[in-house]
């Protein structure tokens, strides 16, 4: 980036601002047009007259006008003010449109000053925007108040809309300078930060106001004059302000100063002094003192430094304190009285009459501050006076058109500039915010620029600090004003330090422009005659130029061009080939010809050998020239018609002889493919795949490392494919590259021909080849555009001998196994076989007749051939294996895939799509395909019933014998039956569960699946306690597992894993709180509903009779682990079936102990029981046993709180009855039916009532049918457990049992159970 002059507004109205200053000037239409005058015109020459000399003085006033003015910018560019004797004109920033070119900022004006009683001109005026400290917009800029001074002395501070807030006399003496300085933080540690002051110049005075007073006082005034203008009461007199007046001595004339803040002298410099002033015995302090340091320019002497000692002057409080103490006086002596209504009215808010013989306030005296030293010069008389950003330096103007540098720190001039008449200075800071200093994290570098603007010859220039170079330098107009506040925010303080001062240094025009200066920071890093800072500014022009224009064009490679010959530097010129490589708009014809006119320059004379950069540069032109050239010639291939010779040939014979294999093998396959995408078929939007690709984004797949080695071949630079390249990059790289070829727009010879041109490794393509083939699963194109591709790269392989053969084949090979697009991957897996047959018989046969030519003394090559054999063998065999494991997976992908017919559908685990890969089957054990399987069966939700019957291998549930002769058909054939039949005969989960027995018999064993079912319904329960009905599937497959002893092992690792933690964590917190707990404490504690924990308890309660029925001593140890053939040598996990088989068989005493307490937890969850303690129930040694291994022994005490266990069965016994609806009237049919219910065999219905359960109509009826059995049903689990506990009379139950029955009319059922 280059130093440039930007224009940040336009001021539209500066015709009216300069009509209300000057209006005695003529109007511009009616003067003389500019250009038209002559010689004859000057002064003094031909036949001139007064009316044109005063029509020429007019029209000079008329260009020069904002030369007579005073302007003020605020520093945040909101605020504007323009002043010119008495009058003075406030701008305020707006946006507005600025037609096609946008929004701008413009200005308009608000309000004109012009003070009546004030009989004085203004001599100074300043715009000071003041901060908030609102907690929203903390340090940002709140308002800007306006400070005017005026020749008689008088200071005034209005706002931004002319309201009067301040006016203060502070010295009779005209103001010369208003200047302020404001909060800025340090760069580095242990220098002091400057104070906030507002500091007036008069001419033999200098006035300093703290800045955090002004700031309280004008909010303060601000505020009041808001609530006055709101409420309708009149203006209190504004609190004093607190300053410092100084009187300068010894020196004659003083035009302008600099406030450069706090100093301390170091100590050879006090040292110094002290002897100068005190002679050879001078004592001197320990520690320097601070002291304030004023630089004053002027005559007599040119430059003066005046230091002020802290402390050495009291503060003081103008006038206006002392009324404000008279009337706080007055008001609490006269209590509100009439005395003193001249004060008391202006306290109170009342109406006073002003008084209109005032006299003037009274004037404190100044405190001498006498001049230290300065720079004595008797003929040049200082004008301006401009302090830099950072307090070190200072520039100054004087009358011989001279610009002085002056080191304010040592006291001397460190630079003059001549030739610079009425100048005007000012300064820019430039942060470094590079990247390179932002890794370092360390406070960022700063550069100072002096700006200097000369009017006499309309030049604005840019100097770089102290001794720089003259950066930059612009043609303006010579009727402009440089404007530098030198100030920021009044009121930010230490607390915030970002900086929020947006026009540092502006140019103001007089036809209203405002102009910025924008300079970057290395300039102050370069010097003038640099060859790399020219080379840097082409290379900025270059970079601006292509961002400028939006199409390409002749012109603009003309320019390119040019810009890029004209830089010396190699390196640089190869970041302007990289930015022009990177411009996405311009046609890579253009960017071939631009890198070729480069590298034609470079081979235009010879490199020497130390130019290393020169070299590299050559390097990238070839590797970005091969890039191009394989580009283009890519794009032309796709231009030219499909021709007939890359047509594809897909009938069963064209196949079976390409495939090297028979034509039967081919029918099964593509039946098999057929199936597996039939399954896979999803209504679903389709997009085609781009085959274009941007030049920009070609390059960035490709690297190249330019070399700059001699022996590097330049005509063919080897090229690599990007390591880091991100997936959607690589399939957009493939598609443009491979995607006509495969679609068979034309033939993979002619592509051949381009990609060996390249200079690109053929890994790299054939890597891209297949990760395009294997990226999607719905190929429409044949296997023969892919073989006659895989087979031209493999033979351009086999020529360049740039890797070896096996590791070739075993790279296609792992693609293909991880790849989970199992139908690319069969088809890839086919054609790698054929190919890798066809080339290793051809270069087999090449050698044996070369062995037949040879001597007979190379014998020894016999063996090397028999060991080459065998090499192949082993080659063909892997290939063998890894077809066969892909037709498995294309038979596991069709059958999950699909959406069988169920008439009953159960629970569903809710498990994602299952993805298949050879890879992921090798690693996950023996048991992957089992483990698989039974996933799919939870995601498609097909019952336990369903899944025993369709694999139980004693009952035939195969295709019947028409339905047999179909299995022989095609898909084709099938396909064209009834939808009905197909349903039925072809995708019914038992037809599909059946087919995968008989390809995995081993895998998909009756016992195994169920096994891992009833894992998988688990471990989702595990997942979400809430669906209970997982649990609940989980136990019905493993009651269908017909092996005891796996049946044992599975239920007992599921009590283990998933059941015994939340049946303990019930069990406890019951025992705590003594009743059924509310739902709120059970997702506290247990992490589930009360609901959720009741059936859950249901199903522990089934776990563990199952546990307790499962008949492990008449049953054989199974026998597992056997696999199919292909997925012998699958590493992973140990299958499920082995893990439970190694189970310790559990002891029937504790599980039935556990049995027990799951019965009563479930009972006080299903009735609410209240006082009752569960684990209180047990003796301590059985309670000990609770929670346990199931594995361990267990004696069981007898005899053990028989009350309390009687009380609990017969609360138990009265809840269930109770929990019974009054029985229907005798009236009704269902009454009878209630009544002969048969209560003695637990949920199974008499006779009687079972022949006439059809009869039953009414709702009411059955509804109290179902309550009884569930009261029987309890009532039946209570004399169990009292049989169970030993010591309990049962027939004090039965009887309890009967009175209930009778109590709530239950007759019938009362005396059945006697």
């Amino acid at each position: 980036m280059t130093c440039r002059l930007s224009t940040v507004a336009v001021c539209q109205c500066m015709t009216k601002v300069k009509v209300q200053l000057f209006p005695d000037i003529v109007d511009a239409n009616d003067d003389v047009p500019l250009g038209t005058e002559g010689w004859d015109n000057w002064p003094g020459w031909g036949e001139e007259t007064d009316e044109a000399s005063k029509n020429a003085s007019k029209k000079a006033s008329q260009n020069d006008w904002l030369h007579a003015c005073l302007v003020s910018l605020s520093p945040c560019g909101d605020l504007m003010a323009i002043s010119r004797n008495d009058r003075a004109m406030l701008l305020k920033a707006k946006y507005e449109d600025q037609g096609g070119n946008g929004s701008g900022v413009g200005y308009e004006i608000i309000k004109e000053l012009y003070d009546a009683e004030e009989k004085a001109k203004i001599s100074s005026i300043m715009c000071l925007p003041l901060a908030s400290h609102n907690k929203t917009s903390y340090g940002a800029q709140d308002w800007t108040c306006v400070i005017i001074g005026f020749t008689s002395g008088y200071v005034k501070i209005y706002t931004e809309t002319g309201v009067l807030l301040l006016s203060q006399l502070l010295h009779e003496d005209p103001v010369l300078k208003l200047k302020c300085r404001t909060h800025e933080t340090h760069r580095y540690v242990g220098i002091a930060d400057q104070v906030e002051e507002l500091t007036i110049l008069y001419p033999k005075a200098l006035v300093v106001v703290d800045g955090f007073s002004l700031y309280q006082t004008l909010r303060a005034c601000r505020n009041q004059v808001a609530r006055a203008a709101a409420g309708g009461s009149e203006l209190m007199t504004p609190p004093p302000l607190a300053y410092k007046k100084w009187g300068l001595q010894e020196q004659d004339i003083v035009y302008d100063f600099v406030s450069c803040g706090v100093t301390s002298t170091n100590a050879f410099d006090q040292l110094c002094s002290s002897s100068l002033l005190g002679g050879y015995g001078a004592s001197t302090k320990t520690s320097t003192s601070a002291t304030y340091l004023y630089v004053t320019t002027g005559v007599g002497p040119y430059t003066g430094f005046f230091y002020a000692a802290e402390g050495s002057s009291q503060p003081m409080l103008s006038e206006v304190a002392l009324n404000m103490a008279s009337k706080l006086k007055t008001a609490f002596i006269n209590q509100m009285s009439s005395t003193g209504s001249k004060y008391l009215g202006g306290w109170l808010g009342q109406s006073v009459k002003p008084n209109k013989e005032e006299t003037r306030p009274k004037i404190e005296p100044p405190t001498p501050l006498h001049i230290k030293f300065g720079l004595p010069d008797l003929r040049r008389h200082g004008e301006t006076l401009s302090l830099s950003p950072n307090g070190n330096l200072a520039a100054t103007t004087d009358d011989f058109g001279r610009v002085i540098l002056i080191d304010i720190g040592r006291g001397i001039v460190v630079r003059v500039w001549k030739g610079y008449r009425d100048a005007q200075v000012g300064w820019i800071k430039v942060k470094d915010s590079s990247e390179s200093q932002r890794k370092l994290k360390k406070a960022a570098r700063v550069a100072i620029f002096l700006v200097i603007y000369a009017p006499k010859r309309g030049i604005l220039e840019v100097w770089a600090l102290q001794q720089g170079p003259k950066v930059a330098a612009f043609n303006v107009s010579k009727n402009a004003k440089l404007l530098y506040p030198g100030y920021g925010v009044l009121g930010l303080g230490s607390t915030v330090s970002e900086e929020i001062i947006t026009h540092q240094c502006s140019l103001i025009d007089a036809d209203g422009a405002i102009r910025t200066l924008i300079v970057p920071f290395h300039l102050a890093l370069s010097d003038k005659n640099s060859r790399r800072a020219r080379d840097l500014q082409l290379l900025n022009e270059l970079k601006g130029l292509l961002k400028e224009h939006k199409c390409d064009s002749c012109e603009l490679q003309q320019d390119v061009l040019s810009k890029l010959r004209a830089v010396k530097a190699a390196s640089i010129v190869q970041q302007g080939l990289e930015r022009v490589l990177s411009t996405r708009y311009l046609e890579p014809a253009t960017m071939q010809e631009i890198v070729g006119c480069i590298l034609a320059q470079i081979n235009s004379h010879e490199i020497q050998p130390g130019a290393v950069e020169e070299k590299i540069l050559h390097h990238f032109c070839q590797l970005y020239q091969q890039l191009l050239h394989t580009y283009r010639d890519v794009c032309a291939l796709k231009g030219e018609p499909p021709s007939l010779e890359a047509a594809s040939t897909g009938d069963s014979m064209s196949l079976a002889v390409l495939l090297n294999t028979t034509e039967a093998d081919v029918e099964n396959i593509e039946q098999s493919l057929s199936e597996y995408r039939a399954s896979s078929v999803r209504d679903r939007v389709r997009f085609a795949d781009a085959t274009d690709m941007e030049v920009g984004k070609f390059f960035a797949c490709f690297h190249g490392n330019p070399s700059s080695q001699d022996s590097v071949n330049v005509e063919r630079l080897t090229i690599r494919l990007n390591g880091e390249l991100q997936d959607d990059k690589r399939l957009s790289l493939g598609a443009f590259l491979f995607g006509p070829v495969l679609a068979g727009n034309y033939s993979s010879s002619k592509l051949l021909v381009v990609l060996k041109a390249s200079g690109i490794l053929p890994e790299n393509f054939f890597s891209l080849l297949l990760h395009y083939w294997l990226s999607k699963d719905d190929w429409q194109v044949g296997a023969t555009n892919l073989y006659s591709m895989v087979k031209d790269l493999s033979i351009w392989q086999g020529e360049n001998k740039t890797n070896d053969s096996a590791t070739w084949w075993q790279t296609m090979r792992t693609r293909c196994s991880v790849s989970t697009c199992i139908s690319s991957a069969s088809i890839a897996a086919l054609v790698g076989q054929s190919v890798s047959a066809l080339l290793n018989c051809n270069g087999h046969s090449s050698e044996q007749s070369e062995c037949e030519k040879s001597d007979a003394a190379e014998k020894p090559s016999e063996k090397i051939s028999e060991s080459e054999w065998l090499d192949l063998s082993s080659d063909a065999e892997q290939w063998r294996y890894l077809v066969r494991q892909l037709q498995d997976l294309l038979l596991l992908g069709s059958v999950f895939k699909s959406q069988p017919v169920m008439e009953e559908s159960a629970e569903k685990t809710g498990f994602g799509d299952i993805l298949l890969s050879v890879d992921s089957m090798l690693f996950g054990g023996r048991g992957a395909i089992t483990d698989l399987v039974a996933r799919w069966i939870g995601k498609v939700g097909i019952t336990a019933k369903a899944v025993s019957m369709a694999l139980r291998s004693d009952i035939d549930l195969s295709i019947d014998s028409d339905e047999a002769m179909h299995t022989d058909e095609s898909l084709d054939e099938l396909a064209g039956k009834s939808a009905a039949d197909d349903d039925m005969h072809v995708n019914t989960c038992k037809a599909q569960l059946r087919k995968l027995v008989m390809h995995f018999p081993h895998s998909v064993s009756h016992d195994s699946v169920l096994s891992n079912c009833c894992w998988e319904y688990a471990v989702c329960w595990n997942k979400d306690p809430e669906m209970v009905g997982l649990l609940q599937q989980s136990l019905q497959f493993l009651k269908l597992i017909k092996n005891g002893i796996l049946q044992h092992g599975v239920a007992a690792m599921l009590w283990h894993t998933f059941v015994l933690q939340k049946f303990e964590a019930t069990a406890r917190l019951m025992e705590k709180v003594k009743k059924s707990p509310k739902a709120s404490l059970c997702r506290k504690e247990i992490g589930m509903t009360d609901t959720a924990l009741r059936d859950m308890m249901a199903q522990c309660c089934s776990l563990l009779d199952i546990i307790m029925q499962a008949d492990v001593e008449a049953e054989e140890i199974p026998v597992y682990g056997v696999i199919e053939e292909p997925w012998m040598s699958c590493q992973g996990p140990v299958p499920l079936v082995e893990l439970v088989i190694d189970q310790r068989l559990c002891y029937y005493a504790p599980v039935s102990l556990h049995y027990q307490l799951a019965v009563v937890l479930h009972a006080i969850l299903t009735y609410t029981l209240k006082s009752v303690k569960p684990l209180s129930l047990y003796h301590a040694k059985e309670a000990s046993c609770f929670f346990k291994d199931l594995q361990s022994l267990l004696v069981l005490v007898t005899n053990v709180n028989i009350g309390a266990r009687t009380e609990f069965l017969k609360k138990l016994i009265t809840a269930a009855v109770t929990a019974l609806p009054l029985p229907v009237s005798s009236t009704s049919v269902g009454s009878e039916q209630v009544e002969s219910y048969d209560v003695t065999d637990v949920g199974t219905p008499s006779t009687s009532t079972t022949d006439n359960t059809s009869a039953l109509t009414n709702a009411a009826a059955k509804q109290e049918i179902l309550n009884v059995v569930e009261m029987s049903h309890w009532c039946s689990k209570a004399i169990e457990l009292g049989l169970e506990w030993q010591g309990i009379n049962v027939d004090s139950l039965r009887m309890h049992y009967v009175c209930e029955l009778y109590s709530s009319g239950y007759d019938k059922l009362a005396e059945e159970v006697l």
